[in-house]
């Protein structure tokens, strides 16, 4: 039934994209948030590479010292606020911008108070709504009133992080739904700042994709917060990454990036509840050069395993890419392995991991009303 609804669903979300369009071309998409929601003290500094990044959030700046209306607000609208809708909103103290001789730094267009917050929301890198705090206006004391004032401005987040338990939960319910997961090494950061920040843009109004770090107590750290190899193993295992439990849509012993789409049943975590799944590059190539190229020797994307991957059914482009061959100039050297370039490979990458998101979003029913 889901799949035979798929056309029909994705024309109507093609036309309520279009005829939003206007709405939200003014709002700022805050894009990647967090399930119960997060508020996050930045340092000058990470305030600053925020801003080069081009980045879109939500940001105050706060008193000097301890302040009511500060608090008041925090804890009686802004909590709630950020937690209902899965926001990852930023603080930055009003000392942070005054440098150690106690000379300004730029504000970036904030305006910085030390008795009172403002409230900015940047936008590629831009401010582009700056309120400072008046004692008079609800917004600052009546949550509803924040909220039907912040709902003008933004978007809220479609990329969601998640954390283990609330994983298991996920699986323990039945609504379908996509995960990413991912750690903090270059290949994932690569994919978080580029194709998936680019896709959410792209699809303002898409169902909920879930992210889990990896790099978490539980998964690939111990309760000291130590590499811990069995437990990752068990956990790729556990989850149908690796091909002890996923022999259709495992990859090797595991690896991250990976995206499943998952229709649960309350009790497995891997096997037939998985529908379909991509892995964002980690193909591995040939050590030796043949000729001014570089073979793939292996990939997720076979011939083997393409009669399973369900949204490439329709998909026009290059499926299989192990066999391929990489030019020299399209690979680089990473200690004694050659890797191919991440900017290459994305151009196969990121349209099929496109087709994957084109396909299992659409279907994702868990959050979807959230």
């Amino acid at each position: 039934m889901k799949r035979l609804s798929l056309l029909l669903l994705s024309l109507f979300l093609g036309t309520a994209v279009l005829s939003g369009c206007d709405g939200n071309s003014n709002k700022t998409p805050l894009i990647n948030g967090k399930m119960q929601g997060e508020l996050v003290a930045l340092e000058y500094s990470e305030l600053a590479t925020k801003i080069e990044n081009e980045d879109n959030f939500l940001i105050f700046s706060t008193p000097s010292a301890n302040c009511t209306c500060w608090n008041n607000f925090k804890n009686s609208v802004l909590a709630s606020y950020i937690r209902e809708h899965h926001v990852r909103a930023f603080t930055i103290g009003f000392n942070e911008f005054y440098d150690i001789n106690n000379i300004k730094l730029d504000t970036f267009g904030i305006t910085i108070n030390s008795g009172h917050q403002t409230l900015a929301i940047f936008k590629n890198g831009q401010a582009k709504v700056v309120r400072e705090y008046v004692t008079t206006h609800k917004i600052w004391t009546v949550r509803t009133s924040f909220e039907d004032y912040i709902s003008e401005l933004v978007i809220t987040p479609t990329i969601l992080d998640i954390t283990l338990d609330q994983l298991n939960t996920i699986y323990s319910q039945t609504s379908s739904f996509t995960i990413c997961f991912y750690d903090q090494e270059s290949a994932s950061s690569f994919l978080r700042q580029k194709a998936l920040y680019q896709y959410a843009l792209n699809h303002l109004t898409m169902n909920r994709l879930y992210l889990i770090n990896c790099d978490a107590v539980g998964i690939k750290l111990n309760s000291s917060q130590v590499y811990d190899e069995t437990s990752w193993s068990d956990f790729k295992d556990r989850y149908g990454l690796s091909t002890v439990n996923g022999l259709t849509f495992g990859y090797g012993a595991g690896v991250v990036p990976t995206f499943l789409y998952v229709e649960p049943n309350g009790i497995d975590t891997n096997g037939a509840i998985i529908k379909t799944a991509a892995v964002y590059l980690n193909d591995v190539l040939a050590s030796e050069e043949s000729e001014g190229t570089y073979a793939i020797l292996d990939s997720f994307y076979t011939s083997e395993r393409l009669p399973s991957l369900l949204h490439l059914d329709s998909y026009s482009q290059t499926k299989i890419l192990k066999g391929m061959s990489i030019p020299l100039a399209d690979t680089e050297a990473d200690g004694e392995q050659r890797m191919w370039k991440r900017e290459k490979a994305a151009l196969h990458h990121d349209q099929l991991l496109n087709a994957f998101l084109n396909y299992s979003l659409p279907l994702s029913e868990y959050g979807s009303q959230l």
